[in-house]
């Protein structure tokens, strides 16, 4: 790969999200070209392949791997099988893999993804695309600059209606799709909680010590449906998730801070323009003798981006060397072992402590201090 070609890439799954990945990709031949797709289901990955003029397309991951000369693989398939297929692209050569999220299902995969990144040297980076669009990017330019003063508390939301019902999804189908499937990593927390936990650890910043969760641990597909979670991170920071398959549709991130409120109301599949808000009241508001409280709103507008897009262009980079993941690894683990507790949480219906592994809560806390200080 020359620094004026294309960075080559490979994607493991033919279904709906790796056509998301290929609309993105089409529109930035310059940066990223796709040009190999493999499923189990052959035809499948066939018909992507003509949908996009792809060149190739196989019924054999390993068989991708081995005739391949790929730069980089994503990963798009359900999340039981991301472990094995990260472990198979490693031995394969691969050298940067970008994973859909969840990531791996437990604390324990995540911690084994990330030796194996150590011993490999290869770059693996879970594919939370919002991370990547300029709304995130300028929040996080606000954070680092302390334009918000000392964060108190975070709240991430999620949710939506999953319709099953009228998909006529049957909960006896052993072959009803992932989401619907608690062994395949379906339900609120992993599929669409994974997010707002993301968001929460990263604007904290901190390592969360311990999780409480609230909500149905079980519905007719055996996967959980809804979850509220409380995260208490070790520098005060509170985090609040909401995700639920059974609520309106909702997105926003609302930061509170010592000198302003944020709210961002459409948060996690941004594809178009958007808009900051910071709410600050006035200094003396809460002595007045009517209880008045007002406000001030500073308007951020954001333009028009597509996240998808904005994630390849960061794989590209990284690729050539030119940048750094804007998603660490460390991170990952941390969310994941998060998640695992909160888990664990809604099903004992008690508090749940994180144990974070020590080696990879000093590799996050010294990226977000790094970050915090450019």
């Amino acid at each position: 790969m020359s620094a004026q070609s294309p960075v080559r890439l490979g994607v493991i799954g033919a279904g709906y999200i790796a056509g998301v990945h290929g609309t993105a990709a089409a529109a930035i031949p310059r940066d990223v070209e796709f040009v190999a797709v493999a499923d189990a289901n052959a035809a499948a990955a066939a018909a992507l392949a003509e949908r996009f003029g792809w060149a190739h397309a196989y019924g054999d991951v390993a068989e991708m791997l081995r005739t391949e000369d790929l730069d980089a693989v994503v990963i798009a398939t359900w999340p039981s099988t991301h472990l094995e297929l990260i472990r198979q692209c490693v031995d394969a050569g691969v050298r940067h893999i970008l994973c859909e999220k969840p990531f791996v299902l437990t604390g324990a995969q995540a911690f084994e993804v990330w030796e194996l990144a150590a011993s490999s040297g290869a770059t693996i980076t879970e594919a939370f695309m919002y991370r990547h669009h300029p709304a995130i990017t300028r929040i996080d330019g606000l954070l680092d600059a302390r334009a918000l003063g000392a964060i108190d508390h975070v709240r991430a939301s999620f949710t939506y209606v999953n319709l099953a019902s009228e998909l006529g999804i049957d909960p006896k189908d052993p072959n009803r799709p992932w989401r619907f499937r608690a062994d395949q990593g379906g339900g609120a927390l992993y599929d669409i909680g994974a997010y707002a936990i993301n968001a929460c650890t990263h604007v904290a910043a901190s390592v969360p010590t311990r999780v409480a969760a609230f909500g149905r641990p079980a519905n007719e597909f055996g996967t959980s449906d809804k979850i509220m979670g409380l995260i208490d991170y070790a520098n005060g920071v509170v985090g609040m998730i909401e995700a639920s398959e059974i609520s309106d549709s909702t997105q926003e991130l609302q930061i509170s801070a010592e000198l302003g409120t944020l709210y961002l109301p459409f948060s996690w599949t941004i594809y178009d323009e958007t808009e900051i808000t910071i709410r600050r009241s006035v200094p003396t508001s809460h002595r007045d003798n009517e209880r008045i409280f007002r406000t001030i709103d500073d308007r951020l507008a954001v333009p028009r981006s597509n996240a998808f897009q904005d994630q390849l262009l960061n794989v590209a980079e990284v690729v050539r060397g030119a940048s750094a993941p804007r998603v660490s690894l460390a991170e990952t683990v941390v969310n994941t072992f998060t998640m695992e507790a909160l888990a664990a949480s809604l099903l004992a219906r008690e508090e749940v402590d994180v144990a974070v592994p020590s080696a990879v809560a000093e590799a996050f806390l010294g990226a977000s201090q790094a970050r915090a200080t450019v």
